[in-house]
């Protein structure tokens, strides 16, 4: 695909946008609207095009790129963006492609975002290697799918892992979502993204699972293996398609190193997400004179060591007590 074939603007005209102090968004020609934009402030440079419906952003793991489901101009949107100035050069192209895929060849932006980085590997880590904390994040929603596939069935676990109208939760179950948090260290702390991460869905109750895992050495399990024994819940009902694509958009990829075997540090908890849970919201932002509009990313640590642990209800603690059987 070349970026000066009609559709997009030259390179020349493209480092002439990025080079001026004054934020610049240029809609590209064609359906749906994809908007290239440049974030001088941020130094950013980057795609805006509307989500699909359920349409979530893939976990982390790329070097120079974000992607974040956000709200422009009265629209969920996802925004792609190249966070290194040194390669905005070089990353033009990959915009370019990714538009190209949206917009000729009808895919979701996730979808063609994906396809192209595949494609542009050198904008990536390196390809066998998962990020820790993406590692540990996707193990831990994996026993939540192999808990839910015990108790509720697959096809009620996939629905309830892949495809719930939601933006920021992990899991939609009947009657309430769930956030899981996993973590390595030995303190039950947990990274939050985002200020909305933790406010509950309209009038669902929202639970936070926290989830602690420790480096084993030959009586662990490993990611790998994990997402195999997952996997075969799904083989076994003859269509593991959607789980496939779900396990892909969660950040997995069959090349993966995966090599660390991991085992319980403590058994896993749920807390209620309520009006005494520790957390910064836009309405806390609000009601303290700040305008949560000016703080755009948040990114903060939850340090629930010795907190309580809250009453699950109880298909949640089925689950949970599937997951410490999954993984003692």
């Amino acid at each position: 695909m070349n970026p000066t074939a009609g559709r997009h603007l030259s390179v020349d005209d493209f480092n002439h946008y990025v080079h001026t102090a004054v934020p610049i968004e240029h809609p590209i020609p064609g359906a749906p609207r994809i908007l290239l934009f440049t974030d001088p402030q941020r130094a950013r440079i980057g795609l805006r095009g509307p989500a699909v419906p359920n349409e979530t952003p893939p976990a982390g793991g790329l070097e120079n790129l974000t992607v974040h489901a956000v709200h422009h101009d009265g629209q969920r949107m996802i925004e792609v963006a190249v966070t290194d100035p040194a390669i905005f050069t070089d990353a033009y192209p990959l915009l370019c492609a990714v538009a190209d895929r949206v917009q000729l060849d009808g895919h979701p932006l996730t979808r063609a975002l994906a396809e192209t980085v595949r494609r542009f590997g050198h904008l990536l880590r390196r390809e066998d290697s998962l990020p820790i904390e993406v590692e540990a994040g996707l193990f831990g929603e994996l026993l939540l799918v192999a808990g839910l596939a015990h108790t509720t069935g697959t096809a009620a676990a996939l629905e309830a892992w892949g495809t719930h109208p939601r933006e920021e939760h992990d899991f939609g179950l009947p009657g309430f979502d769930v956030e899981v948090k996993t973590t390595t260290s030995e303190r039950r702390t947990h990274w939050i993204s985002s200020l909305t991460q933790l406010v509950p869905t309209g009038q669902r109750p929202l639970w936070l699972v926290s989830i602690q895992i420790t480096r084993a050495s030959t009586d662990g399990t490993t990611l790998r293996e994990l997402v195999r024994h997952v996997g075969e819940f799904f083989a076994a009902t003859g269509d593991p398609d959607p789980f496939d694509a779900r396990l892909r958009s969660a950040g997995w990829h069959d090349t993966a190193h995966a090599q660390q075997r991991w085992h319980l540090r403590t058994r896993p908890v749920g807390f209620a997400v309520t009006a005494g849970f520790p957390r910064l919201t836009p309405d806390l932002l609000t009601a303290a004179g700040v305008d949560p509009t000016h703080v755009p990313d948040v990114k903060y640590r939850l340090d629930l060591t010795g907190r309580r642990q809250d009453v699950c209800p109880d298909d949640l603690a089925q689950v949970l007590a599937v997951v410490r059987q999954e993984l003692p």
